[in-house]
């Protein structure tokens, strides 16, 4: 991997614009399929310190399961602690009802962001098909039938097969591509403040809604960070409210025990773009859509973005229109429900907000409630058309135990439960992209399930 400011023009088969979460797991998922990839990225120092704008907190188990496809992605530990407790609180702060995890359950983890970027770019370091040009950025783009030549601001060019904007919500790509950012910016500004502490390390893990109409909010707390955002109010200046942040502060702790990372404001979008490709050019993350940060899914919609490209990129670049049909109804889908959250918890009718404090009451009384939630939380994705993913089930091949990620990594499954053998054809193709084929106990005896490296069934074939 090469980074430095000097850029010589590289052939290569994705280019990929912005190395940023989005853009360092397909660059890692690519190269771990042996596909040759330059990252361009303006950061001239792989994201060493603390970004200006709010980081991604959360991330559910399905997204996880993507981060574990890129084998030797080190630090799990250090940028992911497990969410233990969800809660919804009054205007009091007290909690009116608490879902609690309890060990073993998959559960969403609390995310330090910059602290996976940073383990994600020494990933890259490894991959030897994948290289870096640090401090440059994508200037302009020309498309042939077979390859776009993409300039960079120093002049220099790049030649690939693809190009991948995954540059944000500002997209350099997508305005060369001439695609509009469709959709509305909400007038409702939020405050957001990053703080380190000295807190013991048994503080559990918690995100909460505050359901207060005077001031909206959420807050997460994990040994050693808190994080409050707050929204303002209409006759509240941003700049003013982040030079008194202290005062919203003393309402939870003392804002001396805090070193304070980072206070800004930022609103939030519903957006999306006209197009997700033109030509050899294709869109991914925020420079896709975004969405409101109420169900904690703009990072993870950008990743599961690159879960699909990637493979279709690595072994079905000629049907890549797939990736927009299968993702651009998927992620509508999840800006409605984000917005639909945020209406009904953080809104400011008090009636509305006195219903929902009872309604919230009532449902902490359900025996059980945690435990279905868990569940719920854990069940299997499917896409807008119907097609399955697969959990991460248990498996027993050739007399060793193991689950259906570990097994396949970032992989093709040929899986089935019984003897027989797939016919020539399928089989040739599979064993080609590397495909892992399995006979467990689980699954149907008379068929093989074959599997997307995105997990999701591709189709099921008879054993002859």
């Amino acid at each position: 991997m090469s980074v430095g400011n000097e850029v010589r023009p590289v052939d290569a088969d994705v280019v990929i614009a912005g190395c940023g979460p989005v853009g360092a797991v397909l660059a890692a998922l690519l190269g771990d399929r042996g596909i040759r990839v330059v990252v361009v990225d303006p950061a001239s120092d792989a994201r060493s310190g603390p970004h200006a704008h709010p980081r991604a907190a959360v991330l559910d188990p399905h997204v996880q399961r993507i981060l574990r496809r890129i084998d030797g992605l080190d630090g799990w530990n250090e940028w992911a602690t497990p969410l233990r407790r969800s809660q919804l609180l009054g205007p009091d702060h007290r909690p009116l009802l608490t879902l609690r995890l309890p060990d073993g359950v998959p559960a969403g983890v609390m995310l330090d962001q910059p602290c996976l970027e940073r383990a994600l770019h020494k990933r890259l370091t490894r991959i030897t098909t994948v290289h870096l040009h640090a401090g440059r950025s994508v200037a302009a783009l020309e498309q042939s039938g077979d390859s776009v030549a993409v300039t960079l601001d120093d002049g220099s060019t790049l030649t690939a097969s693809w190009l991948v904007g995954c540059d944000g919500a500002s997209s350099t790509v997508r305005g060369l591509i001439g695609a509009s950012y469709d959709g509305v910016s909400y007038p409702e500004p939020w405050l957001v403040i990053d703080a380190r502490t000295d807190e013991s390390k048994t503080v559990e893990p918690t995100f909460s809604y505050v359901l207060d109409p005077a001031r909206p909010m959420v807050t997460f707390e994990r040994p050693g960070v808190r994080r409050w955002e707050w929204m303002l109010l209409p006759d509240e200046d941003p700049a003013d409210m982040v030079t008194r942040a202290g005062d919203l502060i003393r309402l939870w702790t003392d804002p001396a025990a805090l070193r304070i990372e980072r206070a800004t404001v930022f609103t939030f979008h519903a957006r999306t773009a006209s197009a997700w490709r033109r030509g050899r050019v294709l869109l991914a993350g925020d420079a896709a859509h975004s969405m409101p940060p109420f169900t904690g899914q703009g990072l993870g919609a950008g990743l599961r973005d690159v879960a699909t490209l990637s493979w279709l990129l690595a072994d079905a670049p000629g049907d890549v229109d797939r990736y927009e049909r299968e993702r651009r109804p998927a992620v509508a889908q999840m800006t409605r429900t984000a917005l639909r959250t945020g209406r009904v918890m953080l809104g400011r009718n008090r009636l509305t907000a006195a219903a929902l404090r009872g309604i919230a009451r009532s449902a902490g009384l359900l025996p059980g409630l945690s435990a279905r939630a868990a569940k719920a939380a854990a069940m299997p994705e499917r896409l807008t058309d119907g097609t399955r993913q697969l959990p991460d089930v248990p498996l027993v091949v050739n007399n060793r135990r193991t689950t259906l990620d570990a097994l396949l990594g970032n992989r093709w499954g040929a899986i089935c439960g019984g003897a027989g053998t797939l016919d020539p054809e399928t089989r040739a193709w599979l064993t080609a992209h590397g495909a892992i084929f399995a006979h467990t106990d689980g699954f149907a005896k008379e068929q093989v399930t074959i599997v997307h490296p995105d997990r999701f069934i591709a189709t099921t074939v008879p054993l002859a």
